[in-house]
């Protein structure tokens, strides 16, 4: 008889796949707020890899992207069992924005929010709701993200220098991957996980509500199964994705002003500190500034505008890379 994985209404106790909900908080009308949960489990026991996407409810690409490889997960074939949760903060996904609209005047960001608290805010609720299976369950931990435009394409491990976690990045294969140290991030998912001996990973891939393509999911899937594979939880070799760049840290530029902006740099172009990385505009069309690098290393996201208001992130910089 294998162990029991039981997520929610979703319970799992041999092959196959099951679907559920995981209640996450209650909804203004008391009825409750649930999310969805699919488990696959092979017909041997091993690892439990744990997906979710949508921490950020605008970021669907990673729904999408989960939604693939279950479609083409194998039962039979799987060591272990894979936890999947396509669509995690629901009621912002919903609405089709960042944050949950029931959060009222407390920032509400979840990710920042593990591992919650149960009689916290709502958004605090929600992780501690997801994250005691997660907990529970996990030995691996995989957490899909986007930025702000399709051309996003980087990853985060932690904790550094884990050996486990940075062959799951390697599996994975973004090329500009950071080895996240623990005192980053704080609330993040991946960074709870990391301090409870869980090896994680984030990916960002594809920007927020439709910034997307097919060819974004296909790929965010296929190298999904290559991680498994690694894990040995999946047949077959694995592919190596070569050279990576790895980071010290990475810098969120804020603007200093607001204007119609057109960015000057794309997502995996290196800049040095001072370079142009955009231009702010009036309501003349005469230009008023240029946005420039405030340190030098690997653009990771920009802002794509075009109307910028003060204090907006602009661009997301990977400093000091280096080629591993």
């Amino acid at each position: 008889m294998m162990r029991a994985i039981n997520v929610g209404t979703a319970s799992s106790t041999s092959v196959g796949r099951v679907d559920g909900m995981l209640r996450i908080g209650w909804l203004p009308d008391g009825l409750p707020m649930e999310t969805p949960v699919t488990i696959v489990r092979g017909p041997e026991d091993g690892h439990v890899l744990w997906i979710h996407g949508c921490v950020h409810g605008n970021e669907y690409c990673g729904t999408f992207t989960i939604h693939k490889f279950l479609r083409d997960l194998e039962p039979g074939q799987l060591r272990g069992a894979v936890v999947a949760l396509p669509a995690l903060n629901i009621t912002a996904f919903q609405k089709n924005q960042r944050m949950s609209p029931f959060e009222g005047f407390h920032g509400g960001d979840l990710n920042r929010c593990f591992p919650g608290k149960p009689e916290g805010t709502v958004t605090e609720q929600m992780a501690f709701h997801i994250y005691n299976p997660l907990r529970e369950y996990a030995t691996h931990f995989v957490d899909f993200h986007t930025a702000l435009t399709e051309d996003t394409r980087w990853a985060l491990f932690a904790p550094a220098g884990n050996e486990v976690a940075e062959s799951m990045a390697r599996a994975f294969g973004f090329r500009h991957t950071l080895p996240a140290p623990l005192d980053i991030l704080g609330g993040s998912a991946m960074i709870t996980a990391a301090k409870n001996g869980i090896p994680s990973l984030i990916v960002e891939a594809g920007g927020i509500g439709p910034a997307f393509s097919p060819e974004t999911v296909e790929d965010a899937a296929e190298r999904l199964g290559n991680v498994l594979r690694r894990l040995h939880m999946l047949p077959g070799p694995v592919t190596d994705h070569g050279a990576m760049t790895f980071f010290s840290n990475f810098a969120w530029v804020n603007t200093t002003r607001g204007g119609l902006f057109r960015p000057a740099v794309k997502c995996g172009q290196p800049v040095e500190k001072g370079d142009v990385v955009g231009r702010y505009y009036d309501l003349h069309g005469e230009l008023v500034e240029e946005g420039r690098a405030p340190a030098s290393g690997i653009v990771l996201a920009i802002n794509n505008g075009p109307l910028m208001p003060g204090g907006e992130i602009l661009v997301h910089i990977g400093l000091e890379p280096r080629a591993v």
